[in-house]
């Protein structure tokens, strides 16, 4: 049997319709791109995208963590590295780390995700699924010593307060959806930029994130965003229908 590789690499190039203020790659780009890495290094374990949707089965990513020291910048090639390094049941952990085009190590990130049935969306156990292959661990390496954290996500009516109205509110129109038709977990992100945006915050100070991923969001649905200060945190909340929590989001900004 052959060795198993310990890690991933991809290079990603650094468009200009992919940056924003001061010319930086925009979070949920990079957050997109790390995803494609993921499903890079998934395909050469034997569990792409395409053998799945064969056998009627998808990744569903749940939660990750990102830190960075900076962004990419616009013309720069810059690197992902990524390895699968745990399975908890049906929980698949997987790490990053992102490199600039001189080597430096300016990110990381940690992320879980399950398999889960096409249509229903329920967990798929690899190991009682004989058409699929063994899972294989790369490397139990976790770049922040620990697993992804879990972020409280209170009811809408403790969040949102006497007014009730959002800061913003977004709607999976056709250039939110990808190939499953529904909103990528990317553009969570881009949503939560740009309420804090609309509230003044300086965006361009945040330098981690984690990011939980409640519910999906459908075409045509309408997403309502709150901000939320308390314990010394900083979290956007995404809410659908009234109550269904969708993302939340708790940040992390670097002292001036």
């Amino acid at each position: 049997m052959s060795e198993v590789v310990k890690f991933t690499d991809m290079e990603a190039y650094c468009k200009a319709t992919e940056c924003g203020i001061g010319d930086k790659l925009y979070c949920s780009t990079l957050i997109g791109d790390l995803q494609e890495a993921a499903e890079r290094s998934s395909y050469a374990l034997g569990y792409g995208t395409d053998f799945l949707k064969d056998n009627e089965i998808c990744w569903i990513i749940l939660k990750m963590r990102l830190h960075f020291t900076e962004l990419p910048s616009w013309h720069e090639t810059f690197r992902i590295r990524t390895w699968a390094n745990y399975l908890d049941k049906f929980y698949f952990g997987r790490d990053f780390e992102i490199y600039s085009s001189d080597n430096r190590l300016i990110g990381m990130a940690t992320s879980v995700w399950i398999l889960a049935d096409w249509n229903t969306h329920r967990p798929v156990i690899a190991n009682k699924r004989p058409e699929l292959p063994p899972p294989l661990i790369q490397d139990p390496k976790l770049v922040f010593g620990e697993k992804c954290p879990k972020i409280r996500f209170p009811d809408r009516n403790e969040v949102a307060g006497e007014s009730d109205k959002p800061v913003i509110i977004k709607y999976a129109d056709f250039n939110e959806l990808d190939r499953n038709r529904h909103v990528n977990n990317s553009r969570y992100t881009a949503w939560a930029y740009d309420a804090l945006f609309k509230c003044g915050y300086d965006v361009t100070l945040i330098e981690d994130l984690v990011i939980n991923y409640n519910s999906e969001v459908k075409a045509g649905e309408k997403v309502e965003l709150f901000i939320s200060e308390k314990d010394g945190k900083l979290t956007v909340f995404g809410y659908k229908n009234i109550d269904t929590k969708v993302f939340a989001v708790e940040i992390t900004m670097r002292s001036v």
